[in-house]
């Protein structure tokens, strides 16, 4: 059961510059002023980003009402945030292949993370989620305000999410492909 009607944004990462946390909260800001009814939960261990500035940056942008840092969450205290989310978001400026995306489509999720890395190999744009370019919080906001007011489309991109999941990015599909490799080296 849902502990909050509005739509629900889930960040699931450490608190890091280079993970696009100030991105995010800068499209926050960009939602609120807009009059979009959300709250953005942040759940990571706090890094070079620390609490104290992140909650200056809140009371500064008067966000104290949409958005939430929860500390670092493991195990059962994560997977409730999961079960709560509408939408992930990851604008990360350095990635390779962030797995944080994977888990999110296990979940049925969708998910909008920027163009990095192996991510474009993850997100099937228009179909399981979106793909923003990096530090552009506005084309964030953009995609997800698009997702707020399509809400059965978000679920059903997080529906379709769940299902390149089973078909690719399972444990048993890894060993799979691993041996059809091994097969063609012998």
């Amino acid at each position: 059961m849902r502990m909050d009607s509005r739509f629900n944004i889930f960040f699931l990462s450490n608190m890091m510059l280079e993970k696009g946390v100030w991105t995010l909260l800068d499209a926050c800001h960009i939602l609120k002023d807009r009059g979009y009814d959300f709250v953005c939960n942040f759940v990571g261990k706090w890094s070079d980003i620390g609490e104290e500035e992140f909650a200056a940056y809140l009371q500064k942008h008067r966000l104290e009402d949409v958005v939430v840092a929860h500390g670092a969450k493991y195990g059962n205290d994560k997977e409730m945030y999961w079960m709560q989310a509408d939408l992930f978001i990851l604008p990360t400026y350095n990635e390779c292949f962030p797995l944080v995306l994977l888990e999110a489509m296990q979940h049925g999720v969708a998910c909008i993370a920027s163009h990095e890395g192996g991510i474009v190999d993850i997100i099937d744009e228009g179909e399981t989620g979106y793909i923003v370019p990096r530090k552009d919080a506005l084309a964030l906001a953009e995609k997800v305000a698009y997702c707020m007011e399509h809400r059965d489309l978000c679920r059903e991109m997080g529906r379709k999410g769940r299902m390149k999941f089973e078909c690719e990015f399972t444990l048993q599909r890894f060993e799979e492909r691993m041996c059809d490799i091994l097969k063609k080296l012998v």
